[in-house]
Parts: C-alpha cells; sequence; structure tokens
C-alpha cells in the first residue's frame, strides 16, 4: 500500500507519497499564510487523484497535531519523523541540524558499544535562530528572493549581528543598514550569526561530528547558509582534531521533505489507513465562536461603541498646508528624521509653524530617502509658484550621525528629546509622552513641563510598529488598511506581552487552532499597550505617571493601535485625558526642526537644497575600508560625496579611532579621550584592572618547619607552577584574595584569560551545556582561552556565599547561577573527551563559603593541600594574607572613589554611580556603556568605590544606620543584591550622583529590586537610567540612544544644580 506524510510547519505545509519501496511519487512544498487546514485538503485531494483512498497517512511539524486528529491518523513527533528518514536514507550520517520556520533541532547519532544511541535538542521557545527570522530580515532589506538566493558566503564581510533573538537581529541589521552596509553582506552576517548561535547553544556540549547532514527550507534554499555551516564545522573539526572531507557536510535532495518522509515511512511500523477529508472539512467548516468567546477576548469595539466618533476624535488628520503667493521666498528649518523604518521631514516656519510634510518608507539608503522627502517638501513650496530657502537644518533618528556629516545639519538632536520638545510645543501640560515607531518604544515622563524620567526599549522592540506592519502584509494586507480590518474583528485572541518572536508563535498556534487574520491584527493591536506598559516601562500603575497621556510615533498612524492604547489607559486612569499628536508620525522631524530654529544664530552649514537634490555619493564598505589601528580590524563604511568644493569623505566606524583616516588622526582622537579620561575617572574600567594585579602579601611559607632539602624542593614546584585564572564573574570581586593567598604560599606565575570580547565570544563561545546569562554563559569562552595558554592549573571554584558588610542581612549568598556555572563547564569540556586531561591541565573548581571563616579555611585548605604540598598552619596564614591583599585593594578603590566625590562637589558637577554585579566592570559584559557616559564627562564610580569615611557617609546617611538595608529590603539573602539596594541608598542622599542600573538578561536576582531602586532614586530626586536585560549582543544604536538622551537629562540637572548652589550662596550672603 502506498504511504504518504504530511509535514504542517509553522510557515509551510510539505507532503510526499510515497510507493512500496519508498520511492517518491509525488512531492509538494507550500506556504500556508494561516490556512493550514485548506492547504492540507489541496494535497489530500492530489493524494487521492494519485492514489484514491488507498494508502496509509501520517502527519508531523507543529500545525500537525490538531489536522490529524481531525483526520484520524497518526501523529508523529518531527524529531522521530527527521530521525527515521535520515536513518532510513543516509544511514552513514553521525549528525544532523535541521533549520525550519521557528524551530531549530539538532541530532547526534553517537555509537554506544555495538549500537547506535540517538541524541536529540531543540531550541527553546524563541525562534531567534531559524527561518522565521530570515523571513523577516529579507522583507526588511527588500531583498529579491532570487538576489537573496543566488548570495555566497564570504567570512570577509561578516558584521556583528545578533541572531540569539529575531528582534535583536533585526535591530542590529537595521543599524547596519543605515551606516551603509550593502544588503547581500547583512544576509550574509545574519546567516552567520544564525550559525554561530546555534553551535553555541544547540549543540549542549556535544560535536556535530561528519558527516552532517543538512535539512530543512532554510539550509534548502539559501546556499550561503549551506556554505557558512561548512565553514564554521570545518574550523571547528581542525581545532578538535576531527578527519573530514569535502563531503562532511551536505545538503541531500528533498532536503526540505525529510520530516514529512519520515513520517510517511512509519507505515513499515504501524497502520494509519486514510479515512478521507471529511473530519478536516467538518474542523473548517465548524464555528469556533463559543470557542473563541471563552478563550479570547472582546474586539476593539466594545457593543454599541461608535466608530466613527473615536475615528473623529483619534484619527490623524490628513496636514492642511499653506498657501504660498507667487513670487514669495518661504524661508524655513527643515527637520529630519531618519528612522528605522521610514525617513520624515518638515518645514516650520521662524514662528515654529508646520508649512509641510514628507514621509517615505525606508529603501535601505538613507541618503537617498532624504533626498525623496526633501524633493518632496521642495516641490510643495514651489507649486504655488514660491521659492524655498532653508535656513537651518536639525536632524534625528537612527541616521542622524550620517545625515550630520552628509548634509552638513547644523544640530543633531537624539530622538527621545526631538520627541519631548515636539510634543511640549503642542501640548504645554503633558504629562507623559509614548513614542511607538518601527522599532522603538519610547516613553517620557514630565513633571512640571520638564523630563522627569524617560523609558526606552533597550534592545528587544517588542510589538512595535514595524512588527504590526510585517504582520498584516503577511497577511495580504496593506499597513493603512491594518485598522478597518482588525476592527471588523468581533472577537480577538489573548497574546501574551513581550518578545516579537513570542508574537510570532503565538499567531502560529491561533492560527492553528482557527483564528482569522482581521481576528489576530485585532489582538496584536490589543497586546501593543501592554508590551509598552509591562513590557518596556514595567509600570502597571499608570495613575502615579499622570492624567494626560499623549500618543505620538508613526504607529499612532493606525487607529486600532490607538483605539487599543486608549481603552487600555482609561481602563486604568478613567480620569485620564488621551491626546494623539496632530503630526504623529513626523513629531521627530517637527522636533529636530525646533531645535535647529532654536540654535538659528544667521548662519548655516547645511550644503544646500540643490546641493543636495544632485548629491552624488558612493557607500563603500569592504575589505579596503577595514579598520586597522587596533586587532579587532572592524568594518567601516566610507561615504563619499560629490559637492561644488570637491570630493568629501566620511567615515562610520563603531569607535572614534576608526573614523580617523591615518595614524597621525587616530594620535589626535587617542590624545583627545585621554584628555577626557584623566578628567572623569572611570572607576569601573580601572577596577577590572586593579583586580587581577599583585598587592603586597607577607610569604607565609618562611614559617614552614622541616627539612631544607623538602622545604626548597616545594617552593620551587610552587614557583614554577603555571596558574591559570580566568576573567569571569566574582573574580572581579575576590581575585585580590585569591591571587594573596597563592603569592603568600610561593606561587608567582599567574595566567588570566583575556577579558570578554567579540572576537573571544566569537572565536570560543560554542557548544554550551545550558543557556544561561551572559556573564556565566561566556566563562566558557574564557576557559577555552585559557587553555589555550597552557596553564598547569585552572582555578574555577564555585563561590556559593560572600561577606557581607551589612549588620541585618538576613544572608549573603552568591547568585546560583554563577554558584553553579563550574559544574556546567565541567561537564562540556569532559563529556566527548576529557580536555583538561589531555592537555595536562588540572582543574579545580572547590566550593566556597566567604560567610564562614572557619568553613572558608576548611575549603580552601582541602582544595590545595595536595597540589601544593600545604600545612594547615601555611593554609591559615595565607588566608589571612589574602584578605589582606583584598583590603588594600578596596582601599586603593576607595580612595579613588573619594578624590572623584570631593572633585564634582567642588566643581557643582554629576558622578555616575553603576550599580551592578561585580562582572559588570567586564567591558565585554558592560558593552563600554559606562566608557560611552565617561566621554560625555562624567566620572563613573562603582559600589565598591563609594568612600566609608565616617563624614562621607554622615553627610549621605546622616540619622540613618549606614550598614542597615532590611527595613527598606526585607528579602536581604542576595549579597550582590543587598549591595545594588545599598548602592541606591548613599546615591539617594548625595546630590552630585545619578544613578546607572546594570542588569543582564534572564537575571532573576535583580529582576525583584527594579521598582524598590526606581522608587528609591525617585522620592530623594536622584537621576536614575537603566540598561536591564544587557546580553551578548551590542546593540549600538539602541546603547547610544539611551546614552545621549542620559546626558541630554543631566545636562539639565546640572544647569539646575548650579542654579540652586547659586541661590543657596545668595542667601548665605
Amino acid at each position: 500500500m502506498l504511504k504518504a506524510g504530511i509535514d504542517v510547519g509553522s510557515t509551510t505545509v510539505k507532503g510526499v507519497l510515497l510507493d512500496e519501496k519508498g520511492n517518491i511519487l509525488f512531492e509538494h512544498y507550500e506556504r500556508h499564510e494561516a490556512r493550514q487546514a485548506e492547504k492540507v485538503l489541496k494535497l489530500l485531494e492530489k493524494f487521492e487523484e494519485i492514489a484514491g483512498k488507498e494508502f496509509h497517512l501520517f502527519m508531523t511539524g507543529s500545525g500537525g497535531g490538531d489536522l490529524a486528529k481531525a483526520l484520524r491518523v497518526r501523529f508523529i513527533q518531527e524529531v522521530n519523523a527527521v530521525s527515521l528518514a535520515v536513518e532510513r536514507l543516509h544511514p552513514e550520517t553521525s549528525s544532523a541540524v535541521e533549520l525550519g520556520g521557528q524551530d531549530a533541532k539538532m541530532i547526534f547519532w553517537i555509537d554506544a558499544g555495538g549500537f547506535r544511541r540517538k541524541i536529540t535538542t531543540m531550541n527553546d521557545k524563541c525562534a531567534g535562530g531559524t527561518g522565521a527570522t530570515i523571513d523577516r530580515i529579507i522583507s526588511k532589506l527588500k531583498l529579491p528572493l532570487e538576489v537573496a538566493t543566488s548570495v555566497r558566503f564570504d567570512p570577509s564581510k561578516v558584521h556583528p549581528v545578533a541572531a540569539k533573538c529575531g528582534v535583536f537581529a533585526e535591530t542590529d541589521i537595521n543599524s547596519l543598514q543605515k551606516a551603509g552596509v550593502p544588503a547581500e553582506e547583512l544576509l550574509i552576517s545574519l546567516f552567520n550569526a544564525i550559525v554561530v548561535q546555534n553551535l553555541a547553544v544547540l549543540t549542549r556540549g556535544h560535536t556535530l561530528r561528519p558527516k552532517v547532514i543538512l535539512l530543512g527550507g532554510p539550509n534548502t534554499f539559501f546556499p550561503a547558509l549551506v556554505e557558512c555551516w561548512r565553514y564554521h564545522l570545518q574550523k571547528l573539526w581542525e581545532e578538535k582534531g576531527v578527519k573530514y572531507d569535502s563531503f562532511s557536510v551536505f545538503l541531500p535532495e528533498n532536503s526540505q521533505y525529510f520530516a514529512a518522509i519520515g513520517s510517511a515511512l512509519f507505515a513499515e511500523f504501524e497502520e494509519s489507513p486514510y479515512r478521507g477529508k471529511d473530519g478536516l472539512l467538518e474542523f473548517s467548516r465548524r464555528s469556533i465562536t463559543v470557542f473563541k468567546a471563552r478563550t479570547g477576548e472582546r474586539g476593539l469595539l466594545k457593543p454599541g461603541e461608535d466608530l466613527e466618533e473615536f475615528r473623529r476624535k483619534y484619527s490623524v488628520k490628513p496636514f492642511s498646508p499653506p498657501v504660498f503667493k507667487r513670487g514669495e521666498k518661504v524661508k524655513a528649518f527643515l527637520g529630519i528624521d531618519g528612522g528605522s523604518t521610514s525617513t520624515k521631514a518638515v518645514l516650520i516656519s521662524k514662528k515654529g509653524e508646520l508649512l509641510a510634510t514628507a514621509y517615505t518608507l525606508s529603501k535601505g539608503n538613507p541618503l537617498e530617502d532624504v533626498k525623496e522627502v526633501v524633493r518632496s517638501l521642495k516641490e510643495q513650496v514651489e507649486r504655488w509658484g514660491a521659492e524655498l530657502s532653508v535656513l537651518s537644518v536639525g536632524v534625528t533618528g537612527y541616521a542622524k550621525d550620517m545625515l550630520k556629516e552628509t548634509l552638513g545639519a547644523d544640530v543633531a538632536v537624539v530622538e527621545t528629546v526631538a520627541h519631548t520638545i515636539s510634543a511640549k510645543h503642542f501640548f504645554k501640560d503633558v504629562d507623559v509622552i509614548v513614542d511607538v515607531g518601527g522599532q522603538d518604544i519610547k516613553v517620557m515622563i514630565l513633571k512640571d513641563g520638564e523630563v522627569k524620567d524617560f523609558k526606552l526599549n533597550t534592545q528587544c522592540s517588542a510589538g512595535n510598529g514595524y512588527f504590526l506592519q510585517s504582520t498584516a502584509e503577511r497577511f495580504g494586507y496593506k499597513p493603512e488598511e491594518f485598522a478597518e480590518v482588525a476592527f471588523k474583528a468581533e472577537y480577538a485572541p489573548r497574546f501574551n506581552f513581550g518578545c516579537a518572536v513570542f508574537l510570532e508563535q503565538d499567531i502560529v498556534n491561533f492560527q492553528r487552532l482557527g483564528w482569522k487574520p482581521h481576528e489576530i491584527m485585532a489582538g496584536l493591536a490589543k497586546v501593543l499597550p501592554k508590551n509598552i506598559w509591562l513590557y518596556v516601562v514595567k509600570e502597571p500603575n499608570l495613575r502615579k505617571l499622570g492624567r494626560r497621556f499623549l500618543l505620538q510615533g508613526g504607529t499612532q498612524r493606525n487607529l486600532a493601535a490607538v483605539k487599543a492604547q486608549y481603552d487600555f489607559i482609561k481602563e486604568r486612569v478613567p480620569e485620564a485625558e488621551v491626546l494623539v499628536h496632530p503630526i504623529a508620525g513626523e513629531a521627530g522631524a517637527f522636533g529636530a526642526a525646533i531645535e535647529a530654529m532654536r540654535n538659528y544664530d544667521g548662519r548655516s552649514s547645511f550644503l544646500g537644497i540643490e546641493a543636495l537634490l544632485n548629491l552624488n555619493f558612493e557607500i563603500k564598505s569592504d575589505e579596503t575600508t577595514r579598520c586597522s589601528f587596533c586587532t579587532n580590524r572592524c568594518l567601516r563604511t566610507f561615504i563619499y560625496v560629490n559637492t561644488k568644493k570637491g570630493k568629501r569623505s566620511y567615515i562610520i566606524a563603531p569607535c572614534e579611532k576608526g573614523t580617523a583616516e591615518n595614524i597621525s588622526g587616530v594620535k589626535e582622537v587617542v590624545k583627545k579621550l585621554n584628555r577626557i579620561r584623566e578628567e572623569n575617572p572611570n572607576l569601573q574600567e580601572i577596577s577590572a584592572k586593579k583586580v587581577f594585579e599583585s598587592y603586597p602579601v607577607k610569604k607565609v611559607y618562611r614559617e614552614k618547619r622541616g627539612f631544607l632539602f623538602w622545604k626548597k624542593n616545594v617552593i620551587d614546584r610552587r614557583k614554577k607552577l603555571r596558574f591559570g585564572i580566568p576573567r569571569v564573574l566574582n573574580f572581579y570581586a575576590l581575585a585580590p584574595f585569591f591571587r594573596g593567598y597563592l603569592e603568600s604560599l610561593g606561587v608567582e606565575k599567574f595566567i588570566f584569560s583575556d577579558y570578554t570580547s567579540e572576537k573571544l565570544v566569537r572565536e570560543e563561545l560554542r557548544g554550551g551545556a545550558i543557556d544561561p546569562c551572559f556573564p556565566s554563559k561566556v566563562v566558557l569562552a574564557h576557559i577555552r582561552n585559557l587553555l589555550k595558554k597552557k596553564p598547569d592549573v585552572i582555578f574555577l571554584p564555585k563561590v556559593a556565599t560572600l561577606r557581607s558588610m551589612f549588620k541585618d542581612s538576613e544572608a549573603s549568598h552568591a547568585c546560583p547561577t554563577v554558584t553553579g556555572t563550574p559544574i556546567s563547564v565541567r561537564a562540556v569540556l569532559t563529556k566527548e573527551e576529557d580536555v583538561f586531561k589531555k592537555n595536562g591541565i588540572t582543574l579545580l573548581d572547590p566550593l566556597l563559603h566567604f560567610h564562614d571563616r572557619e568553613l572558608l579555611e576548611y575549603e580552601m585548605f582541602t582544595t590545595f593541600k595536595e597540589l601544593l604540598d600545604l600545612s594547615k598552619e601555611e593554609n591559615r596564614k595565607a588566608i589571612e594574607e589574602g584578605f589582606r591583599a583584598l583590603s588594600q585593594y578596596q582601599e586603593e578603590l576607595r580612595k579613588l572613589g573619594e578624590k572623584v566625590l570631593r572633585k564634582v562637589e567642588l566643581e557643582n558637577r554629576i558622578a555616575i554611580l553603576v550599580l551592578g554585579r561585580p562582572y559588570h566592570n567586564d567591558p565585554g559584559i558592560n558593552h563600554g556603556i559606562t566608557e560611552e557616559l565617561q566621554k560625555r564627562g562624567y566620572p563613573i564610580l562603582t559600589i565598591d568605590s563609594l568612600p566609608l569615611k565616617e563624614e562621607f557617609l554622615k553627610k549621605v546617611f546622616k540619622e540613618r544606620d549606614p550598614f542597615t538595608i532590611r527595613d527598606i529590603w526585607k528579602k536581604s539573602y542576595s549579597e550582590n543584591t543587598n549591595r545594588k539596594v545599598w548602592g541606591a541608598l548613599y546615591a539617594a542622599g548625595h546630590p552630585n550622583l545619578a544613578i546607572l542600573d546594570l542588569s543582564s538578561f534572564r537575571c532573576g536576582h535583580d529582576a525583584p529590586i527594579y521598582s524598590l531602586i526606581e522608587e528609591i532614586a525617585e522620592k530623594s530626586g536622584t537621576p536614575y537610567f537603566t540598561f536591564h536585560e544587557i546580553d551578548e549582543n551590542r546593540p549600538s544604536g539602541s546603547i547610544k540612544i539611551r546614552v545621549e538622551t542620559i546626558d541630554y537629562f543631566l545636562k539639565e540637572r546640572i544647569k539646575k544644580l548650579l542654579q540652586s548652589n547659586q541661590l543657596s550662596s545668595e542667601e548665605a550672603v
């Protein structure tokens, strides 16, 4: 009997019909576009044409379960289906990688004494490194499919892109695109990121050994992805000494059908006769109104609600431009917003009146987009016979730096500030500004007309405007049709708020359950305010923010999005007044124009309208533009512009040194940066270096009694010992203790891993057993880095508790993820073979408790007794020396902190206190955020650098006991969490300190204190800024926006500080 298999995936339906020998008689592959049942019915009709009704049918795939029940046929789990197909068709295979629309799978066949054991791994609920991400990026880049499938992999054209999350990848791609990187290189970079991410996480400590078979749609249709797998696997095998040949990584025939084929092959083991289409027809036909009412929620309109009335009040009205007189010279200020997905521009008069607006969706080249909108503005003026004269130009948005350089713009203003300026121009007494753009969600909270706080999605652009737009297009609607379609839904599915990739998965599940596109679109509109307030702002209590809420940004053109936000706000603050910006989409451009007007002094550096419209430019980003001024060798983008004054070039690079054209230029940049660093010390950077230095200790081995020859032999062995220490985790707080302990015993040779960097992560981070927070995950890369340096010992202790500085804390535990990381590292590096044993290296990973001196003494003795031939007396004294070294380091740091505080007090300046965990001092983990703030003139302090002298403690804490926290933080079990709360209290008591709260993605200890620290800062009026959910990718665009915004608001704070001190001085006189 014939056998058929159907694989209903997240985005496609695949079907095969096999004969008795397993040969393919018919195959079909099609995107289902949310119509899974319909596509399966068509497939079944084709099967019936060929085989009648005499065949076995099996189904598989993420969307196949319910359909299999309706058809009363067997459902096969997709990993089992793929495994069977591989084992039958390519038994020589040792490993398989299948990428689907939202799933990624790896299968390992391991010899286990005469039989092959199968191990499978799958991605978790996140679909970051899969086909869904590729689809979204290709759509965003507007790459024709034939071009995308013809791209070839070239490792020299790889740019840094995150694949852990599809939204992070989108953000990185957007920033690189705005910098002028060609679309083909961006696609190569995405493929590279996907492969690296899956090798780092999905292998779970195993090695993909040859032969490796590549399966699934993305691998099938994109040759560059296959070439990328081959490139990275061959590098891995060379390092591990695994033999391979040119056929070791291969793409088989029918690679996209393996799950369908495998499910059909199950007919050899069990029966699943085809019973006809009736069950599926009934499944498709039956009314699910009751089901929707039970599991969903009301649509956007309540019964009896008047849509036309709402439309009249809240639709963004079409702009009615003024009429210009023939021959009139229209003098105007030009504002341009080079946003993430669109470019907007406006003209305003000397009085700040709007004269013209223009808008275009981004076509991938910011300069061409600007030419288009400026041409439109010019035509709007000239069609009346008037002449346009631009007085000054302001730019904002993602592309503002490029535009400022190339256009000669007079001011470049960060978009958060531009939107605030615009809002305050139209509405004088707004409490909250909610700006939702293509990729950014920005919320500015005002008090007495001044910005008190702002929230910005740090990395993730969950549920943003571009997501709504791309979902509409996927369902076959234009973006401007979204609202009309969504308002038709009586019921809407309940989406979980949060990550856009998770929303994608919800869409697939809802489609499978029978929800229609218009209902899903209504559900997406309804989840938008949850993403804004619960995910980005993390503030469910809207009432405490105020009562006048202004909605602006391009997404507010979508009336369905406005209605959802209106309802969400009014449910929580019934007396709230919800306003929509009259030029919601162009609000940022308007703010930039206002800023240009404010700063206008009769002169302008703008190259001129005609010069802009006739601008000839060339964008180049290849090996010839690669920076050679440091070992990172970053790719740079050169923009060559032809003007009347000749050819000018602009360089866009990841750092200041990269913007120099030659060595003398680099020297000038370095000189300038060094001057800034001297004026504004960064104690986070300084402590990251000082913590691994040597501090004076006594040699305790001299106290040893015994035979001289024996003593000399032991000491010589200790001196020769090469001791490896990774620069990770709590070593950033405890390294002086460990080094002092060992040096006092005669150990002299210390080898440290490199600091965390993109290069270290790229080269060494792969094959992890778990996917925890980045600081824990990167430890594996550090240990691999150390292995190459050939130490005799690698020391990676499991630090369970820390010493507490508080009188009343419940406990002083270290983070359990951090404590358990050495266990994971040992597991990965000894799973297939013991890498330490192979290299003749001893891994020491003892459990240590710093809260109990006696217990610590015992643990250190049992750890080093054999290795160092240690006596108990030596161990006890070495521990004392270790703590003495630690105290010296801490005291040095506090003296530096004291010097900084006295300086900012004297000069009426602001220093930034970083509330982070010890490992946030690692420059590769903090992503250079504090360095960027230091460059803008702010000294940086850490919790450890805060002076503890009586004069400072009295000034800061006044009558409060400085070493108690339990009255405000009851759950004081984690020492580093306790210290963050204490640091917030210290900053709250000092007028010259601002708080910068750093936290890593997935940090369960930090999450409970977010609101507490914010409350402490708010009550004291302390400037408070956050970088939460820091992860391995560096979202440079988002970091830049936040840093520039922080800089703007701190400058405003300094002005007030100066005014306050001036008033105090006058009153004293």
